[in-house]
């Protein structure tokens, strides 16, 4: 399905004000596929996918992250490009790092959601620049409120109950990659490589949709607005008085 993703950005952008800038993530398979996305940079640093996806954010750049970019097979295996063996499955590499123990370190790799094993890249690129017609995952650097208007506008029409993770270090894979391999949104605390390596901001939550999901939770978003329920949300004193904020209705239930 083909997207004026413009125009989604825009609508975006006048009701929740991002901060950041909304990207796509696409992964590849070929080199000739990665070639042929416009403008595409491809470095020859070594970058993790996080930074790669920040340097879209707020660089506004089109930019692949490729097997070789990666500093471990750890990462490209969460990202499908590497095969998971016994070695990557073993917690040797945050044993006495994030965990004190050997089985810890493991049960944390043995639950994280990764991308088979098929792809030579991902790239990463803003929506609004069109370069990625048909993304696998939008992701986006939100408020807490924002990141709430987002997801109860997904479940406007259509409830659901969204059920998030945190798998410890690694939150991508409680974001774009949980995404990807279930169409499900996403949301991460981004973590602490984040930080780090990709400049992330300490106040930003990561929300992620794929391309349908995204634009369900803007037109829940605009919905939501026509009653009344809008972005920024208006603040009540700790002191004043709730019923005037409220639906009189409120009061019979």
């Amino acid at each position: 399905m083909s997207y004026n993703w413009e125009e989604i950005v825009n609508r975006l952008n006048k009701s929740l004000r991002l901060m950041q800038t909304p990207v796509g993530i696409k992964w590849v398979k070929t080199e000739e596929d990665l070639k042929a996305i416009p403008k595409v940079r491809i470095h020859e640093k070594r970058f993790s996918p996080c930074t790669v996806v920040s340097q879209a954010v707020q660089f506004g750049w089109t930019v692949a992250c490729r097997c070789g970019n990666v500093h471990a097979n750890y990462c490209r295996g969460i990202h499908g490009m590497f095969q998971r063996d016994e070695k990557w499955y073993n917690g040797e590499m945050f044993n006495n790092v994030w965990f004190e123990n050997i089985e810890a370190a493991k049960a944390h790799n043995l639950a994280l959601e990764c991308v088979p094993a098929e792809y030579v890249a991902l790239v990463a690129s803003p929506l609004a620049a069109g370069r990625i017609a048909e993304p696998d995952v939008c992701v986006l650097y939100t408020s807490s409120s924002q990141a709430f208007m987002l997801f109860a506008g997904y479940q406007y029409v259509k409830y659901e109950k969204l059920d998030f993770t945190f798998v410890g270090e690694s939150t991508c894979s409680d974001s774009w990659t949980h995404t990807f391999l279930t169409g499900k949104p996403g949301l991460a605390l981004p973590c602490f490589a984040d930080k780090k390596f990709a400049g992330v901001g300490e106040w930003e939550l990561r929300v992620t949709f794929t391309p349908e999901g995204l634009v369900r939770a803007v037109e829940g978003v605009e919905a939501m607005a026509k009653n009344g329920l809008r972005y920024p949300i208006a603040s009540y004193s700790l002191t004043t008085d709730m019923l005037e904020g409220l639906p009189p209705h409120y009061l019979e239930f």
